[in-house]
């Protein structure tokens, strides 16, 4: 196949749609390989059609975020159009779902990046309508979710309403969108409905209707009123109004955001947390018996008491778990914390972004200077993710935790330090 717009050279084919065909392609003059979707011709002969995938096209390069695949060029190509878009390595959800990973805590993660990302889109007053699992690509190197494959996408407007085709997956299938032609009723809440049935695949490994055919599976999403999540995950019903909510079939009671449904759940998820510990979980005594191992010193800056308090309480069962004495110091003042640090850095340091009066990342180069600093285990609770991701994991920050806290992530946190230390120790 000759050069595409005179730069880029196709590798190989990656996948092909209803919409085109996605090939792996190297741009020759920047050394960087680039993923090109080419237009099926029939779907760009006309000039109106022409217009719309400029427009699409002038909008999706506008946007600039973490988990949204990023577009580079758009263009004319042999009586149709191309995009060049980021090419990102890496395994998209329907491995994960395959693979049998049903973590609440790491998929949440997950499901809050890419929801971050559908809002940026529809900021732009986009809607992506093909959102599922396989458009959600977990990038090799880096671990991010990125939104992909924008071939659907249409810009909607007042002057412009019919922008739109319909299509998409049934599976995932808002049912306005179904019985949507001309593109009409599609909103962007048809993603968060989209959003909603990813979510429920990626945590029960079954999709929310099935069917023997495509059809069945378009009727039940028109009609049938979505099963609970407990149905399949009787350890999520906390969850279960937060995904009835996402998954009516009346698009203006669902939320407002991706970003809202997956905080919705979050929040359900940690209130039921709440009650379930509140109700079978004894107090934990504050008479505690005598050490049984080698001493885990652990200091924690937290101005939250309660946060402090949960944190502490997790940290001690998890370390005791590992057959080391916890000692938690828990500090609620930045000058609290550089007293404790004076007196020799701990084993654990625990760093919720919002204690600190400077930049959380310079408290990190602070603490790896001090004696003992780069053999410190460091976690980091923030409200910002991705920006605290894109600060802190140069430094070497690989637990990093986004509030509200749910208790699950902080026990993997804390487990994952105590194998670390585990294999430190037998290695030393």
């Amino acid at each position: 196949m000759p050069l595409i717009d005179g730069r880029y050279q196709v590798i190989q084919t990656l996948g092909a749609g209803s919409m085109g065909v996605v090939y792996l392609a190297e741009d020759v003059f920047l050394a960087r390989r680039v993923a090109i979707k080419l237009i099926d011709p029939a779907h760009g002969h006309d000039l109106v059609t022409a217009e719309r995938f400029k427009k699409e096209a002038q909008a999706l390069a506008q946007i600039r975020h973490h988990n949204v695949v990023q577009v580079y060029a758009f263009g004319p190509h042999e009586g149709s159009f191309y995009f060049a878009m980021e090419y990102v390595a890496g395994q998209s959800l329907d491995a994960a779902i395959e693979s049998g990973a049903r973590e609440v805590a790491p998929n949440l993660e997950i499901l809050r990046a890419v929801a971050s990302g559908l809002d940026a889109v529809h900021a732009r007053k986009l809607v992506h309508r093909d959102v599922k699992p396989s458009n959600i690509v977990i990038e090799n190197e880096t671990s991010r979710p990125v939104l992909i494959d924008f071939g659907l996408a249409r810009r909607r407007s007042a002057s412009n309403p019919k922008m739109s085709i319909t299509a998409g997956t049934p599976s995932y299938m808002a049912p306005e969108q179904a019985t949507d032609p001309d593109g009409t009723k599609v909103t962007y809440r048809a993603d968060i409905y989209a959003l909603a049935c990813s979510a429920w695949e990626l945590l029960t490994g079954l999709p929310v209707f099935e069917g023997s055919t495509i059809y069945d599976v378009l009727s039940s999403h028109l009609k049938t009123t979505a099963p609970p999540l407990s149905s399949r995950r009787p350890d999520l019903a906390a969850a279960d109004e937060a995904f009835a909510r996402a998954l009516s079939k009346d698009p203006l009671a669902r939320h407002e955001t991706a970003s809202a449904f997956v905080v919705d759940v979050e929040q359900s998820l940690l209130r039921g947390e709440r009650t379930s510990r509140d109700t079978i979980e004894p107090p934990v005594s504050s008479t505690r018996r005598a050490p049984t191992g080698p001493r885990e010193r652990v200091l924690l800056l937290a101005t939250d008491e309660a946060l402090a308090r949960r944190i502490s309480r997790i940290a001690s069962r998890v370390i005791a778990g590992g057959g080391r004495t916890p000692v938690i110091e828990s500090i609620a003042t930045s000058a609290g914390f550089l007293d404790a640090l004076a007196e020799g850095v701990p084993s654990t340091i625990i760093l919720d972004e919002e204690g600190t009066d400077v930049p959380v990342a310079e408290v990190v180069r602070a603490i790896r200077g001090l004696p003992g600093g780069r053999n410190a285990c460091i976690l980091v609770l923030t409200r910002a993710l991705e920006r605290a991701r894109a600060t802190l994991m140069p430094l070497g920050i690989r637990d990093i935790l986004p509030k509200p806290l749910m208790p699950q992530m902080l026990v993997q946190a804390f487990e994952r330090i105590v194998a670390r230390r585990s294999v430190a120790g037998a290695e030393g």
